[in-house]
């Protein structure tokens, strides 16, 4: 299932970070699960889209994590703000 999340920190020298869902979960992620196009920079605040990964039991971690192209952008960010006010 896809989600959709806010990236809450990412560090450039460790290749790390955290993205937050619409229910306030925190999700790890790190380089090895990004799936960027050239040019595409990942940076806080950051929409993007993503898999939970369930087969780890330690922690809640992120896999297929994208950012949403040009043309998707508005619509996901749309559907972000949607969700998160359903969850508040």
């Amino acid at each position: 299932m896809e989600l959709i999340g806010r990236v809450l920190w990412w560090s450039e020298r460790d290749e790390n970070g955290i993205i937050v869902d619409t229910t306030g979960n925190e999700f790890y992620f790190d380089r090895s699960v990004l799936k960027l196009k050239p040019r595409q920079v990942i940076k806080r605040n950051s929409v993007v889209t993503f898999n939970y990964n369930s087969s780890i039991s330690d922690c809640l971690c992120a896999h297929k994590v994208q950012i949403p192209t040009a043309n998707k952008k508005k619509s996901v960010e749309r559907q972000y703000k949607q969700e998160l006010c359903i969850n508040l």
